[in-house]
C-alpha cells in the first residue's frame, strides 16, 4: 500500500530563499515521487510554492477543527512536522497536539537549529516529545535524548539535477549574464543578510584578496538588512537582494564559496548553501559549524576554518588550488537519500 505522509510548517509559500522553508518543501516534493503527500502551510500569506500543499491557517497551538479535519481526512500514515522556531516549547506542544489529532500516526519533528530550553520547558519536554525528533547539531541531540526523547541526527538534503559543475565557457557566460568581470577571481556567499552570519568579512575579502565577491541575500524586507546591504555596497561587495529563481548560476559562474558564519542561531545546521556550493564543485571555506565536520571530510578543495583570518587565508589558497573534488563529497545527501532515510527511521520503534 502506498504510503501518505503529510508535511506540516509555518511557510511553504514563495519565494523559497530560506533554508527551513527549502528543506520542509524540499521533503514534501521528494516524497511525492513515491508515497501520497500533503503539505500544510500554516502561517503563510502569499502564494503556496508546491501543488501538494495547501494554506491551512490556524491558531498558534494548532487547536483548530478545520486543521483537525484536514489532516483526519487525508489518513496521513506519518505527519512530519518542521516548525520554522525549530525545537522550542511551543513546537513540541504543537507535535503533542499533532498526535492527539491522529493518535494511530507517527508524528515525527525536524528541528534544524539548536534552541534552549529552561528548567519548566525541559520537565514538559519530556511529556510531549513526539514519535521521534530529528536534530543537526550533538548538542542538542544528547540534550533531547538526555530528557527522554527519541532523537535522531539528519542532515540537510541538495538537489544534484540542479546544482552541477559547468565550463569555463559557460561560467563566462553566466558571468556576461550577470554584468559580472569575467576574469576576476570571484567569491560567493548566500544567505540572510543580518549582522550575526559574519557577512562584515565579505568586504575584508574584496579590499585584502581584490576579488570579486558576490553576496546573495534574503528578499525580505527590513530596514536593518537595507543598511547591511548597502554598507557591503559601499565596500565594493556586489549584492543580490531580490529572490533569484536560477540561483545555482551564482554558484556555476563563482570560483569559491565562503561560509564565515559562526553564530548556531544564524542558520540551519547543515547549511543548504554549503552543500548547494559543493554540489556544484565549487572550492568550499566554511567555519566548522554545526554538523559540517561530521559529515565531511577536510580536503579535495574543502577547507575548514577556525577564526576570521583562517578563512582570509583560505580564500587566498583558493585562487590557484586545483583538483577540486568537492561535488563527489555530497553524493550520499541527494533529497532522494534523505528523505528515502527519514522515512525509514521514522517508522523504527
Amino acid at each position: 500500500m502506498q504510503r501518505s505522509v503529510c508535511v506540516i510548517s509555518e511557510n511553504l509559500s514563495l519565494p523559497l530563499d530560506e533554508g527551513i522553508k527549502i528543506f520542509a518543501h524540499s521533503l514534501l516534493q521528494t516524497w511525492s515521487q513515491e508515497c501520497r503527500v500533503l503539505g500544510l502551510s500554516v502561517r503563510s500569506q502569499g502564494r503556496i510554492a508546491s501543488p501538494f500543499a495547501v494554506s491551512a491557517r490556524t491558531n498558534q497551538l494548532f487547536l483548530s477543527n478545520k486543521l483537525w479535519v484536514k489532516i483526519r481526512q487525508f489518513r496521513p500514515h506519518v505527519i512530519c512536522y518542521v516548525p520554522t522556531p525549530s525545537a522550542t516549547i511551543f513546537s513540541f506542544v504543537r507535535s503533542r497536539v499533532l498526535k492527539l489529532c491522529c493518535p494511530r500516526t507517527r508524528v515525527i519533528m525536524v528541528a534544524l537549529q539548536p534552541r534552549h530550553h529552561g528548567w519548566v520547558s525541559r520537565h514538559l519536554i519530556r511529556w510531549l516529545s513526539p514519535d521521534m525528533v530529528f536534530v543537526q547539531d550533538e548538542t542538542t541531540m544528547k540534550r533531547l535524548l538526555a530528557l527522554g526523547c527519541r532523537t535522531q541526527m539528519l542532515p540537510s538534503g541538495v538537489d544534484l539535477d540542479k546544482f552541477t559543475p559547468v565550463s569555463a565557457a559557460r561560467k563566462i557566460e553566466l558571468r556576461a549574464k550577470y554584468k559580472l568581470d569575467p576574469e576576476i577571481f570571484t567569491v560567493l556567499h548566500v544567505g540572510h543578510i543580518k549582522k550575526e552570519r559574519n557577512i562584515e568579512i565579505l568586504a575584508r575579502v574584496r579590499r585584502e584578496h581584490d576579488a570579486q565577491v558576490i553576496f546573495v541575500g534574503s528578499s525580505l524586507p527590513d530596514d536593518e538588512r537595507v543598511a547591511i546591504a548597502a554598507r557591503l555596497r559601499g565596500e565594493g561587495v556586489i549584492v543580490f537582494d531580490d529572490y533569484l529563481k536560477d540561483i545555482q548560476e551564482l554558484y556555476q559562474l563563482a570560483d569559491c564559496y565562503l561560509f564565515p558564519v559562526f553564530s548556531d542561531q544564524a542558520c540551519i545546521g547543515t547549511p543548504l548553501s554549503v552543500l548547494e556550493a559543493m554540489a556544484c564543485n565549487l572550492p568550499v571555506i566554511t567555519v566548522r559549524y554545526g554538523s559540517l565536520p561530521k559529515l565531511f571530510e577536510e580536503g579535495q578543495g574543502l577547507l575548514f576554518a577556525d577564526t576570521p583570518e583562517e578563512l582570509l587565508q583560505g580564500v587566498a589558497g583558493r585562487k590557484n588550488s586545483n583538483g577540486c573534488k568537492t561535488r563527489g563529497k555530497v553524493f550520499p545527501y541527494s533529497w532522494q537519500n534523505i528523505a528515502k532515510n527519514l522515512l525509514e527511521d521514522s517508522g523504527r520503534k
